[in-house]
């Protein structure tokens, strides 16, 4: 009732809504002649409006029945689940009686996996002592890859024994202790294989420009065992066992020995001592900037072929060699003394720009590729403390024995000397001036900083001179009068 009611007064409010509508449009005589029109668009209208109804009908139609059949197919599958649980439900509670009675068939399932392992590696235990005897007679004769391939067989016959060993509920100790030692040769093949791997990696720059293949050959190897890891440690989160010597990490060590490697060769370079050449560290750093340009170059074009992709050699490389460096600059740094600070922080000041990392063939950014600063802050202002702690001493060395060679100077019979104009003149002032343009200059080649702060030294010590000359001259002065045969006049 509610609803014909509602329908009544739609129809209603319609019939006035048109009404309202076709007065606004006929209000003009000449809109009489548009009826036509106007009957033509409102059919289209009304066309389209009805097509819409339908689709809307049609979707919700085809939803309902969509949901129908997945109510029906939710129905059949609760039955299926419900008879399913109703059969487990049954069969539980023969199930430890059916387990007592198959204990006899688990353990001769269990044997049988064993002797089925023992027959698969029979050839191997047989021949352990022969294959090893092969083993190492391929490593000496540095043919790696049948070497690898011996020595992985013994592996896995190896951890096949063991590991059905590990699957007994209560394994023998001495069994595992037996088969161990059997196998002990094993282990020591591999280290001894490692031993060939390492020393091939260390030399990397020299082998990948004259035999990358030796290279190639040993990264295979590594990557082979590091898969054998892999399969290792997805093994033992399954069923707790892990194989003898596994996980090796021989990737890991591959990085380790590269920078071993490099800090040996950082630090080989140094071919002088302080005592020998007072030009050490300078000809130190030269060598050590030739070195690294000419190092990351190899890498960058040699050693990218050889490596697998996922290894980023040249920025492991990079990293590495930074690494190395600064901590070669920091042991640097307690050994230094006078102008050796200001030699090592020019250096360091030019190491990212053109003369190295962003030499040509390089063309390294720094801080993109997130490298730390080569020597930290708190040492380079240790240097820094420790380089204007050397002006000041020089300063008072200097300024002292030049006061003290003027006094000399007055106290002798000799004339001053003189100008090509004959007046006399003192050199003085141009050899002060000279040391505290020398201490700028040198500071000028590290920073405007470092500039500022030898600057203010230089002012203190020049203010302090000008006290003690002063000094110095009236006391000059008093002595004349003590003793007249002095050049007084002249010298003053």
């Amino acid at each position: 009732m509610i609803n014909a009611m509602n329908i009544e007064a739609l129809e209603a409010e319609a019939r006035q809504t048109a009404i309202k509508h076709v007065s606004n449009m006929l209000q003009r005589p000449d809109q009489l002649e548009k009826v036509d029109q106007y009957k033509r668009r409102v059919i289209r209208k009304k066309t389209s409006v009805e097509g819409m109804l339908k689709t809307a009908m049609q979707t919700q139609l085809d939803g309902v029945r969509t949901g129908l059949i997945h109510l029906q197919t939710s129905q059949q599958d609760i039955h299926e689940i419900k008879k399913t649980l109703k059969e487990v439900e049954e069969t539980f509670p023969v199930v430890p009686n059916l387990v007592e009675k198959l204990k006899l068939v688990r353990e001769e399932s269990m044997k049988h996996s064993q002797y089925v392992a023992a027959m698969e590696n029979l050839k191997h235990i047989f021949n352990v002592p022969e294959t090893v005897q092969k083993t190492r007679d391929a490593i000496a004769e540095s043919d790696l890859l049948i070497a690898h391939q011996y020595m992985t067989d013994l592996e896995n016959s190896r951890d096949d024994l063991l590991y059905e060993l590990h699957r007994l509920p209560a394994t023998s100790t001495a069994d595992k202790n037996m088969l161990k030692h059997y196998y002990s040769e094993v282990e020591k093949l591999s280290e001894e294989l490692g031993k060939q791997l390492w020393l091939i990696i260390r030399l990397t720059l020299n082998s990948v420009r004259k035999e990358p293949a030796i290279i190639v050959t040993a990264l295979r190897i590594i990557e082979r065992e590091e898969k054998a890891d892999a399969m290792a440690i997805k093994r033992y989160d399954t069923t707790g066992f892990m194989p003898t010597g596994r996980p090796k990490q021989w990737r890991k060590r591959v990085f380790e020995i590269l920078e071993e490697a490099i800090s040996e060769r950082i630090a080989g370079n140094q071919f002088h001592e302080r005592a020998q050449n007072k030009m050490w560290l300078v000809l130190h750093m030269e060598v050590t900037r030739i070195l690294f340009i000419e190092d990351l170059k190899v890498v960058k074009q040699a050693c990218v072929p050889c490596f697998p992709p996922h290894y980023n050699i040249v920025q492991e490389m990079l990293h590495l060699y930074h690494k190395c460096l600064s901590s070669h600059l920091q042991e640097l740094a307690n050994e230094l003394e006078g102008n050796e600070y200001v030699t090592l922080l020019n250096w360091v000041q030019s190491y990212e720009g053109p003369e190295l990392m962003g030499h040509n063939d390089l063309k390294f950014d720094i801080k993109s590729e997130g490298l730390p600063p080569l020597l930290p802050k708190p040492i380079v202002e240790e240097l820094t403390s420790k380089y204007c702690a050397t002006v000041e001493k020089n300063y008072k060395e200097w300024l002292s024995n030049t006061i003290a060679r003027e006094v000399k100077d007055w106290s002798s019979n000799n004339q001053p000397e003189c100008d090509e104009s004959r007046h006399y003149q003192t050199t003085t002032p141009v050899i002060v001036f000279q040391m505290i343009d020398q201490h700028l200059q040198v500071a000028r080649t590290v920073t405007k900083t470092l500039v500022n702060r030898v600057l203010i030294i230089s002012m203190d010590h020049l203010s302090a001179f000008a006290k003690q000359y002063k000094d110095a001259v009236n006391k000059y002065s008093k002595s004349h009068f003590e003793n007249r045969n002095q050049l007084f006049t002249p010298n003053m």
